[in-house]
């Protein structure tokens, strides 16, 4: 695949500071062996193709080759290319999928719809990535299988396998974000996903961040239920494992200024 970039008209097309007949060497650096390279090539592809999370049809066009590196073995850092990956539909997602938008260039552009349909048609790619012996490469792949997997029932057992099979908390923590996001998206789910919600938060041999962030995402999937019970819940949780207010202090899941997801309990993110 990474051989057929030439067949593109990458010169019709343009990203954040002009044409994008550039990007091909950015997609062939990304597999380079040379780890300098390689990071400027994805600092390239971020800075121009993915300026500030746009996505234009430059981005669009280079998601076949993206997952040609995150497929390939050989690819030296496939945790990136998938991160990549992730982003690139993570801010699709996020916009108007019946919007046009226009380019730098004043070209109109709906490349938005046509990542999120490129990433929903290889959504199931995700469901094996989600195995994948890389951590990194596992932790993007949890979030897709939220946003892009259509068969959601195929999404809610494959997050409940990897609650059970990640060791990390960060990891964990994605899984019931996630679970979270799934809901939301895909009604037919909603309720299978809050009960797995709900039984998380009364399991007592679970870790207190998994309760503490199922509590949480299940008032989030589910705000009509919200009522005097959640702070008292909330509370003894924190008692029940003894976490002082200073260690809880801004700790609902969720991601950090620098993307990454945060640990419910700074002792054992310390430790």
């Amino acid at each position: 695949m990474i051989n057929e970039l030439d067949g593109v008209d990458w010169s019709s097309m343009s990203h954040a500071y002009g044409p994008a007949d550039d990007v091909p060497l950015w997609l062939r650096e990304m597999s380079s062996p040379d780890p300098e390279v390689r990071e400027k090539a994805f600092g390239n592809f971020y800075g121009a193709a993915h300026h500030q999370g746009d996505v234009y049809p430059c981005t669009a066009a280079s998601l076949p080759y993206l997952f040609a590196l995150a497929d390939d073995p050989a690819t030296p850092d496939r945790a990136s290319v998938a991160a990549l990956l992730l982003s690139i539909g993570r801010e699709a997602s996020e916009r108007d999928l019946d919007a046009v938008y226009f380019t730098p260039d004043g070209t109109e552009s709906m490349a938005h719809a046509d990542v999120v349909a490129q990433m929903r048609e290889r959504a199931e790619t995700f469901v094996h990535y989600a195995a994948d012996t890389d951590l990194l490469v596992r932790r993007a792949a949890i979030e897709a299988l939220g946003l892009f997997l259509d068969d959601a029932d195929l999404a809610l057992d494959v997050l409940r396998g990897r609650l059970a099979a990640e060791h990390g908390t960060m990891e964990r923590l994605l899984v019931v974000h996630t679970t979270a996001d799934l809901a939301l998206r895909m009604p037919a789910i909603h309720a299978a996903a809050t009960a797995w919600l709900d039984a998380l938060i009364g399991e007592p041999a679970s870790d207190p961040e998994i309760r503490l962030a199922a509590l949480v995402h299940r008032a989030r999937c589910t705000p009509q239920r919200i009522g005097r019970d959640l702070v008292p819940q909330m509370v003894s949780l924190f008692v029940v494992y003894g976490i002082s207010g200073w260690e809880c202090a801004g700790v609902c899941p969720g991601r950090t200024s620098t993307g990454a997801y945060r640990s419910l309990n700074r002792r054992r993110a310390t430790a």
